[in-house]
């Protein structure tokens, strides 16, 4: 068999990046088509969401007018759209272990996500959200090839880009776009991984899902010890260590959960932590059993599917873009799972990518000089991501060390999580599209806040802290006290925080108290610039957002009460036509 279809746009994957892609192309009229060499349901990686990335997915949604997209960006959304199998995230904790200790229970850490109605986040139970948003872009008119493996790439046919598949199928389009993964055959067809990666992340990874892995917080201290906000259960829980990390993403963790799934990976520094040759569940159990807390909650627990042993993680790519062709986020690089860079690079080059190629065919200009700002954006929010892991890594050597560091993390985050807040409450206010178009601007295009000036001072100089000590220049010690000191000078967020002060170990909630508080700050203390990034926009549009979001949660209380009444009396009904509008 042997068909030549043409289509506007080729997309090679079908993960949350290529379906997403795929679904805007298709909800703007464009001809897509999506191939896989696997299929749907399946396992993934990359489960937490964040706040900051949270409130870009609602952007994008708005931007591009598929309402689907919004549904990843809250708890509560997926739990109505997708399924109760995800779980919920309230918060990031981190707990310091020391091997053959046990936890001190205030060596913990807690940044809160959002509360309703901007959150909570999510641990997304990847095999079902990738399978709806296939079904999404599918909906919206892509054609889908799944179990189809490509055999050719030509990138230089007469009609744009021509594809060979492993059944005799070929296919051209005007643009390619590779969300494949570290296995891109793209990335090894036209030779574009840097060797070796100029990552300074050194880390490998063990991990699957398993059954009756315990609540830490039954396990573990009490909340009067740690002092921390959220349940630990409730949240992406990392356990760190010098050399490594250790996360627990449940999916069971909420009153309508369906899934007893829990995702756990051991991520280990390759430096202090070669490859070892053991069995994966072996060396799982071996580092387990150091911290004497987490043996405890992983007894009894097993795995339901195969142990995953990966070498090194990091790599990345000399090129994201070309003529007619571009590496999409985990296609062109990756650093490490910790604070989940990978979804808000995706969605972030989605965003400035979908925009160009839109105009691109409607004007036919493919040149990868019209798509060089989409590259220099993944690139250095790449880089970016790595200095924060990396420095991270280099943390846990020290609590103290550790201690610091994490607090530039935290500020970082609640400059990028507030900016794009804010954007979206601006567009709620006005209904102005060319809102949505600023993220093409600084300082939208770099992640974490950091092409904010204030931002940008502080991560610079607690960066460069911890190059000097690590090339042995200072102690720890020392790097530790330089980092308070410049987070005392921080006046980009709520000086209630206590930012240098180590006994303050977790933020406010964002509950609608505390963002009034925070709110109220930023217009009495800060600078006009900061506080127009962080706050500029009418209460009274928050008050109407947080009304509407009420009201229809009620509706849909309501609607399924009315559901249930009328299913005990009587049998025919028409939701069948309702559920296919």
């Amino acid at each position: 068999m042997n068909r030549d279809t043409y289509y506007d746009l080729i997309v090679l994957g079908t993960g949350l990046g290529g379906t997403m892609l795929a679904a805007i192309m298709a909800r703007h009229g464009r001809r897509v088509l999506l191939i896989d060499a696997g299929s749907h349901p399946r396992f993934a990686i990359g489960e937490a969401t964040t706040p900051d990335t949270s409130f870009r997915l609602k952007l994008l949604a708005a931007k591009y007018d598929v309402p689907e997209l919004a549904y990843l960006s809250e708890f509560y959304l997926v739990r109505d759209h997708i399924g109760a199998s995800s779980g919920v995230k309230r918060a990031f904790s981190f707990l310091y272990h020391r091997p053959g200790q046990a936890h001190e229970p205030t060596q913990s850490h807690q940044f809160p996500t959002g509360a309703p109605p901007w959150g909570p986040d999510c641990h997304l139970f990847r095999q079902d959200t990738d399978a709806f948003m296939l079904a999404v872009a599918a909906r919206h008119g892509a054609q889908v090839r799944q179990t189809t493996r490509v055999s050719t790439i030509d990138l230089e046919h007469e009609r744009g880009v021509a594809i060979t598949t492993d059944k005799g199928e070929r296919f051209t389009a005007a643009f390619l776009v590779d969300a494949a993964g570290f296995r891109s055959p793209l990335a090894t067809q036209l030779e574009l991984r840097d060797e070796p990666t100029r990552l300074r992340t050194n880390s490998r990874a063990i991990f699957t899902h398993m059954v009756g892995v315990s609540p830490y917080d039954r396990v573990g201290e009490a909340r009067d010890a740690h002092g921390l906000v959220y349940p630990l259960s409730q949240t992406t829980l990392h356990h760190v260590f010098e050399g490594g990390w250790l996360w627990v993403i449940p999916f069971d963790n909420h009153l309508d959960a369906v899934n007893q799934l829990t995702s756990v990976g051991l991520l280990l520094d390759r430096e202090l932590h070669p490859e070892t040759g053991k069995d994966a569940e072996q060396e799982f159990f071996e580092h387990v059993q150091r911290m004497p807390g987490v043996a405890r909650q992983f007894e009894g627990a097993r795995a339901l599917r195969g142990w995953v042993s990966t070498g090194r993680l990091q790599y990345s790519s000399r090129q994201t873009v070309g003529d007619r062709w571009l590496l999409l986020a985990h296609a062109a690089g990756f650093v490490d799972p910790l604070y989940s860079s990978g979804l808000n690079l995706t969605v972030g080059v989605i965003d400035l990518f979908a925009d160009e190629l839109l105009a691109a065919l409607d004007d036919g200009d493919f040149t990868a000089a019209r798509f060089a700002h989409v590259d220099t954006f993944f690139q250095t929010n790449l880089e970016l991501y790595d200095e924060f892991v990396a420095n991270s890594y280099l943390g846990w050597r020290d609590y103290e060390l550790w201690d610091a560091w994490y607090r530039v993390w935290v500020a970082a985050l609640q400059v990028g999580t507030y900016l794009n807040g804010t954007q979206l409450m601006r567009h709620l206010e006005s209904g102005d599209r060319a809102v949505l178009e600023r993220s093409r601007e600084a300082p939208f295009t770099s992640l974490l806040g950091t092409a904010v000036p204030e931002c940008q001072r502080l991560v610079g100089g607690a960066s460069a802290h911890m190059h000097r000590f690590a090339r042995g220049e200072i102690t720890a010690a020392s790097a530790a006290a330089n980092i308070r000191a410049l987070l005392r000078e921080v006046d980009f967020c709520p000086s209630y925080w206590r930012l240098d002060d180590p006994s303050v170990r977790t933020t406010p909630p964002y509950t609608m108290t505390q963002m009034l508080r925070a709110y109220v700050w930023y217009h009495r203390n800060a600078s006009p610039n900061v506080r127009e990034l962080m706050v500029g926009f009418k209460p009274l549009t928050a008050s109407r957002h947080v009304l509407s979001a009420f009201y229809d949660n009620s509706r849909r209380g309501l609607r399924r009460q009315a559901l249930f009444m009328r299913d005990s009396l009587r049998a025919w009904n028409r939701d069948w036509r309702d559920g296919a509008d």
